[in-house]
């Protein structure tokens, strides 16, 4: 080639047949980021997201078409993995010559099967992205082999080779920001959104904890976090320069350290940018200092992942916390005046009849939190996963790996009575009228009334009408 490669990193829809099938919509973060470092380099790159664009499955063919690419990387999520391959085939027939790249967490994990299943993918990025595309794409624009290119598997004269792992960036102050420029910024909401526009940020990198059912062996159990001040720079130019009026830091777990948390929240004020702003953190990580500041500096939106109220199955999870310690954290975010959204999964290994109606009960005490249910999705890479396979589990459609469709169903339960659970979970938490009047009070905006009401209609007459013709 010896030439600079044409790059088009692309975000598909989240369902390419239905574009209008989606419960938020949110920045393909990890693109942007390897759009601005390409960038930053020289490199020739496009970054297209056509899902916030509510591109239909033929007029994204007849972009790239046009494009055409010499690279075409594309994020896949395990869900979706289905779809981004048959597009991938799509392409090929057009565009035999462009190389076909696949990254995130599924290609990370499961890149000998991408390879040997799917002839249309040609390289699978394995890990953080940054480093391994710039050095991949000069590689390619300068003809040379890729076998010194760490952290990538590809197929080479039918063989697959899988090169040496490349360690995570230990300095996260030294990438740049995400490519917002090339993101129609105003196009994306999440559940919580108050007022366009908003953007969803990530701050920090691995995660010390040991749940079973996350992938921390990819993104690694050291924590790293970028300086309150590169955090701040960046807030800044997405207030001034992208008028970001909400803002989610979608870390994992925000408060891994509240020292680095409260000086983020004490820029924040210093910053005098009216932003609201959301994350997760962990309940039994939680301080009144620390949640004062977040509440002073705009924090409207709390995520705790409580994923059940039985003792038993938070020890079988490796939460490392009790129901009572996170019973205490809750107690302590609403006194300062904050109201925490929570996270239960319904499913994992050892759950019981008694465990579910336990979490249940422990979710329907809470009037003005919205909790949120998902079915345990042994994803590759996790523990779950691993304990899954070992009781016989088989993979039969990724598709359904998406927290809402029942994937998996543990020893002592039939999938209809899983399945029964889950929807006596969701409908007896949400159809109560104390909860019901206190979400309508607390609607903040047209814009977030219509945001509700899409999640209510995509859990209810989508999600649950679902699973129920599964059976």
């Amino acid at each position: 080639m010896k030439n600079k490669a044409k790059i088009l990193l692309l975000h598909l829809p989240q369902n390419i047949n239905d574009v209008s099938d989606y419960a938020s919509l949110l920045q393909p973060y990890g693109l942007a980021m390897i759009s601005s470092i390409l960038k930053q380099d020289g490199c020739d790159v496009t970054l297209l997201d056509a899902f916030a664009h509510q591109k239909k499955k033929q007029d994204i063919i007849e972009y790239v078409k046009n494009a055409e690419p010499d690279i075409l990387g594309i994020t896949v999520m395990t869900h979706n993995v289905g779809q981004t391959v048959r597009f991938l085939s799509d392409i090929k027939k057009i565009l035999p010559k462009t190389i076909t790249v696949l990254g995130g967490i599924h290609a990370s994990i499961e890149y000998q099967s991408l390879l040997r299943n799917h002839p249309d993918v040609d390289i699978a990025v394995i890990g953080e992205g940054e480093l391994t595309m710039l050095d991949l794409v000069d590689k390619i624009q300068n003809e040379q082999p890729l076998n010194d290119v760490k952290g990538i598997a590809y197929r080479e004269q039918g063989e697959i080779r899988i090169n040496t792992m490349r360690e995570n960036i230990k300095d996260l102050d030294s990438l740049p920001f995400a490519d917002w420029e090339s993101l129609p910024m105003h196009k994306y909401w999440d559940r919580w959104t108050i007022k366009k526009n908003y953007a969803c940020l990530i701050v920090s990198r691995g995660c010390p904890f040991s749940c079973t059912f996350c992938g921390h062996s990819i993104i690694g159990k050291t924590y790293r976090a970028k300086s309150s001040d590169k955090v701040l720079e960046e807030v800044k130019l997405l207030y001034d320069k992208h008028h970001v009026r909400n803002l989610t830091l979608a870390d994992s777990t925000l408060n891994v350290s509240n020292k680095w948390l409260r000086e983020v929240c004490e820029g924040l004020i210093k910053l005098k940018r009216p932003i609201k702003w959301g994350c997760s953190i962990r309940a039994d990580h939680v301080d009144k200092e620390t949640l004062q500041l977040m509440k002073k500096s705009g924090c409207v939106k709390i995520f705790l992942g409580v994923e059940s109220a039985d003792n038993k199955m938070l020890k079988s999870m490796k939460k490392n916390e009790s129901i009572e310690k996170i019973n205490e954290g809750i107690q302590m975010i609403k006194e300062v005046g904050l109201t925490p959204d929570l996270g239960f999964i319904i499913g994992m290994p050892g759950e019981t009849k008694e465990s579910i109606m336990k979490t249940i009960e422990f979710a329907r005490t809470f009037n003005k939190s919205v909790c949120s249910f998902t079915y345990a999705t042994p994803y590759p890479g996790t523990e779950l996963y691993e304990t899954a396979k070992k009781e016989g589990f088989v993979v039969d459609d990724w598709s359904k790996h998406n927290t809402y469709t029942l994937a998996y169903v543990p020893k002592g339960f039939t999938k209809k009575e899983l399945q029964h659970y889950f929807e006596l979970a969701v409908k007896s938490t949400y159809i109560r009228i104390p909860f019901l009047l206190t979400q309508l009070v607390n609607v903040r905006s047209f814009t977030n009334f219509m945001v509700n009401a899409k999640f209510a209609y995509r859990l209810f007459f989508k999600t649950i009408s679902k699973n129920k013709k599964a059976f």
